[in-house]
């Protein structure tokens, strides 16, 4: 069938549904992702860099990055840190210092084959970031050989969605169709290929592609999103091309309480309207017109279900409808100058500073809605926009970048009690260090390791077990000896000759207990004037750098002092720089939030004109009919 004239103001619309489902092609994973990963840390301090990472504390990853690559402890894992650390940068938006990393690891000839891919498919990234669609094909031309699946995948994924974007649609299907993607990729790759074929009038194989992907099996939410959007997808592609049957059928299969459920009930309503059953249109669009009117398609069903009782020639209804949409559409233009005063008057900067993560991570989770919170009323629409989201997340990044400045300023006065405690300390220890460094303690002390020395060379030349003996030992051996000496003077007698046995069976059993613990004795032996003669060494060594360095330490404390003061000054400029950006990021979420608001604005502004023609048009119907039926068949 053909529209009428007054069709053309809903139906004009339908090629834009289809557009912006078209480029709403998935490229999702995050920027410092990397699934090549090692199997196994060998460094120590990449294996911190990594914790933040998994973390998603990125930050702390890239401090402790940069200072582990400052002080070469990343020897086993050098090309994987550049990568990462340019990944890191690129999700900051710091995509100069991104730029550099990856050309450096471009212009090093001794880079694994796997590592330069990753790399060029980062500058490649980078480039179509910077709309610079000529750069960045030219970098995925350069990806060859060996390279990660993971890589492969996306790799091929922003391949396809820059030749899509150029209008080169028979080249993004042969580089999807070459694709070995990985299971967790082949559904997004899959619906690219769709949108590809459809786009390029191959409606046949692209209408497969996602009627397949419109029946898939929804394991989780992310899963079941896809399948609603190749639903919605392929039913206004049906609309578009004049199958309206086909369409609702397919429009149908989305989910009546998911974020796209709106968009389908308004496109199930015009394919029963193309086929002229407009009774049968009036279900999904009365269903529509009962949601939240911020919804672009809910003020578009509140204006098509007037429409569908016009034409079943329903013109009291129709007025009635028409007057509750008027309303409706006035109220919503009204709440949208109170949420654009709130959010001028700063409520909306307020709502993020509140919800501060601390980690710049927090545009990831919606704001906590308050209620009556005119800022906060169509933040849902403001998040859709990805200008507004890369916003958010800058100023969530400002956000930590004071917290973490704002830290260290307080951090950093712990130096200047450091210093003053390593000060005092040196002062109490100076004159016990000016003592020895004249004292001649040293010097005998050698003297006595010498003697040590030379005593057990000669115990291990003759072979002596009585010169390892201990103190105790010594003792008895020395009070033995007196004994016999004593014994040896006195005459010849039974009882002095006993005492002359008793003498010599001791002495005998105190030698064999020597002998038998000699060279365990005489190892350890050496071993203590081994340790001596290291700490003598030590204590020389010691003595020397004292007598080299002087007692100077308070100039090195100067130093010290110097380097703390300039950090302090550093970080106060710091701050100044970061709080001025930061105010004027704020400014310009909240100059991105009015210009969405206003635009919306525009679109209610067009919609009442188009209702207050309607309606009149409709009064002008009413009163060329005769009569109106109490009621319609709803078809």
């Amino acid at each position: 069938m053909h529209l009428h004239a007054q069709d053309l103001d809903f139906a004009v619309r339908l090629p834009a549904w289809l557009v912006l489902l078209a480029f709403t092609l998935v490229l999702c994973r995050p920027l410092a992702a990397d699934s090549d990963a090692p199997t196994a840390v060998q460094d120590l301090q990449y294996g911190e860099v990594l914790f933040y990472y998994y973390q998603q504390d990125y930050f702390n990853s890239i401090v402790r990055l940069q200072i582990s690559q400052e002080q070469e402890s990343l020897a086993h894992h050098a090309g994987e840190a550049e990568l990462l650390l340019g990944g890191l940068d690129l999700s900051y938006g710091l995509r100069d210092a991104a730029d550099d990393i990856f050309q450096r690891l471009l212009n090093d000839d001794n880079r694994r084959e796997a590592v330069r891919n990753r790399a060029w498919f980062y500058l490649a990234k980078i480039s179509y970031q910077r709309d610079d669609t000529v750069r960045a094909l030219r970098a995925l031309g350069q990806i060859k050989g060996r390279m990660s699946a993971a890589i492969r995948t996306e790799a091929a994924q922003l391949h396809s969605l820059i030749l899509i974007q150029l209008g080169h649609n028979d080249e993004a299907i042969d580089i999807l169709k070459k694709t070995h993607s990985n299971k967790g990729w082949s559904p997004y790759l899959a619906y690219n290929l769709g949108v590809a074929q459809i786009r390029s009038n191959r409606l046949t194989e692209g209408s497969k592609q996602l009627d397949q992907l419109g029946e898939l099996a929804g394991r989780n939410e992310e899963l079941r999103l896809l399948r609603d959007k190749a639903n919605l997808a392929l039913g206004y592609s049906y609309l578009q091309n004049g199958n309206a049957d086909q369409s609702r059928k397919v429009l149908e299969r989305v989910r009546l309480e998911g974020p796209l459920s709106n968009k389908a009930l308004l496109g199930t309503g015009w394919a029963d309207a193309e086929q002229d059953a407009y009774g049968r249109a009036l279900v999904p669009w009365t269903e529509l017109s009962g949601r939240s009117a911020t919804d672009p398609a809910v003020q578009e069903a509140l204006l098509a279900t007037p429409y569908a009782m016009t034409r079943l020639g329903l013109h009291g209804r129709a007025v009635k409808r028409y007057d509750e949409a008027i309303s409706i559409l006035f109220e919503e233009r009204q709440k949208l100058d109170d949420s654009i005063r709130s959010i001028r008057d700063g409520e909306l900067l307020a709502a993020l500073q509140e919800q501060n993560p601390g980690n710049g991570n927090g545009w990831l989770q919606p704001l906590a809605v308050v209620a009556g919170s005119p800022a906060l009323r169509y933040q849902v629409e403001l998040m859709a926009a990805h200008e507004f989201q890369e916003a958010v997340k800058n100023y969530y990044d400002l956000m930590a970048l004071q917290d973490n400045l704002d830290q260290w300023a307080v951090s950093v006065e712990a130096y200047d009690d450091m210093l003053a405690t390593r000060q005092a300390r040196y002062a109490a220890h100076r004159p016990a260090a000016e003592a020895a460094m004249h004292s001649d303690k040293l010097a005998t002390l050698q003297q006595h390791k010498t003697r040590l020395a030379d005593t057990l060379v000669q115990i291990e030349t003759s072979g002596d077990p009585v010169g390892v003996a201990n103190a105790e030992e010594s003792r008895q051996w020395q009070r033995l000896n007196g004994i016999e000496s004593r014994l040896m003077q006195l005459p010849d007698s039974a009882q002095i000759n006993a005492l002359r046995d008793k003498q010599q069976r001791l002495q005998g059993i105190l030698y064999w207990q020597l002998n038998a613990d000699y060279k365990p004795r005489l190892w350890q032996a050496k071993q203590q004037l081994s340790e001596l003669e290291g700490l003598v060494a030590r204590t020389h060594q010691a003595r020397n750098n004292l007598q080299h360095t002087g007692l100077d330490a308070p100039d090195g404390f100067t130093g010290f002092s110097q380097r703390i003061t300039v950090q302090k000054n550093s970080i106060r400029r710091l701050q100044a720089r970061t709080q001025q950006t930061h105010l004027a990021q704020g400014i310009h979420i909240e100059a991105l939030a009015v210009k969405e608001l206003e635009q919306q604005k525009k679109r209610l502004d067009t919609y009442l004109i188009q209702a207050r023609f309607a309606l009149a048009q409709t009064y002008d119907s009413a009163l060329n009919t005769s009569t109106e039926p109490d009621h319609a068949v709803i078809q």
